[in-house]
């Protein structure tokens, strides 16, 4: 498997439009907003986007997770959430405008700010100073580089529970960001079996989650490392190069690590990928 695929993208991901799109939206004004699509703006509608951000200038762009967070010059945030194929990224203005772009924001330095999103599972919202945010970032876990997030912090959130450990890997309230791909690689990395129930770990297991978590979280981001101009080249598309993966839809493929076929498991209603050899259950 190597080149591109839609994939749904996860912090690595998110981290990657972060890097490449922060500095160019950092100090910069909004000068207007052109929102064409109800089902993408989650706590507004496209006039009112507009009154509130025009206007307003970007202090930081940070990210919680799998959002994206625009600070603005009044205290209030936007919480961008990517879905399955949103894009976000710079370009001048006469750059032809691509299919299923949802809202664009006009920068007073003249470039414009591009939200696009074929499937439309993206969200948006903005939220004033005194407003509560009500995006779900409030309830998210630790980060992966947390330096809370060790193997009694991980025992504690999953070791008296009953799902398997790949679905604790995708409880956002427990590590914020990790999805369907990089828990099947940390779980390669770990040696452990996706279909493990949580509460069958070992502490030597936990240990081995503590360590992979954010070595893989780590590799994943630098990996991803794309300049701007191949950003912009791609669209925002660039964070869907993952042709180095080692266990994530390898279905049927040898092993790197001990040479047995990988097989297809479902746990919790998603897939996952895994070597019999390598992660024996």
């Amino acid at each position: 498997m190597t080149g591109f695929r839609i994939i749904m993208p996860e912090l690595p991901e998110i981290e990657t439009v972060r890097r490449v799109v922060g500095p160019q939206v950092e100090g910069r004004t909004f000068v207007s907003v052109r929102a064409a699509d109800n089902r993408i703006l989650a706590n507004t509608d496209p006039p009112g986007l507009s009154e509130r951000l025009t206007g307003r200038t970007v202090v930081s762009v940070g990210r919680r997770g799998k959002a994206l967070l625009l600070y603005d010059d009044l205290g209030g945030h936007t919480v961008i959430r990517f879905g399955m194929t949103g894009q976000l990224y710079v370009c001048p203005p006469n750059t032809a405008e691509e299919r299923h772009t949802h809202e664009v924001f006009p920068l007073d330095d003249g470039m414009e700010l591009r939200y696009v999103d074929p499937r439309r599972f993206g969200h948006i919202w903005h939220f004033r100073r005194d407003e509560e945010d009500t995006s779900g970032i409030r309830g998210l876990g630790l980060e992966p580089d947390d330096p809370g997030l060790d193997a009694g912090y991980l025992k504690d959130r999953l070791g008296r529970r009953s799902i398997t450990v790949k679905e604790g890997l995708l409880d956002q309230t427990v590590v914020a960001g990790i999805g369907n791909i990089w828990s099947d690689e940390m779980l390669f990395e770990a040696g452990i079996c996706p279909l493990t129930p949580c509460r069958d770990l070992t502490d030597g297991q936990f240990e081995d989650l503590a360590h992979v978590i954010p070595d893989i979280i780590s590799f994943a981001i630098g990996k991803n490392a794309v300049s701007r101009e191949e950003y912009l080249e791609g669209r925002g598309r660039r964070y869907y190069d993952i042709g180095y993966l080692r266990a994530y839809g390898h279905e049927g493929d040898p092993c790197p690590r001990c040479g047995k076929t990988f097989v297809r498991d479902t746990a919790g209603g998603r897939g996952t990928c895994w070597c019999p050899g390598c992660q024996r259950r």
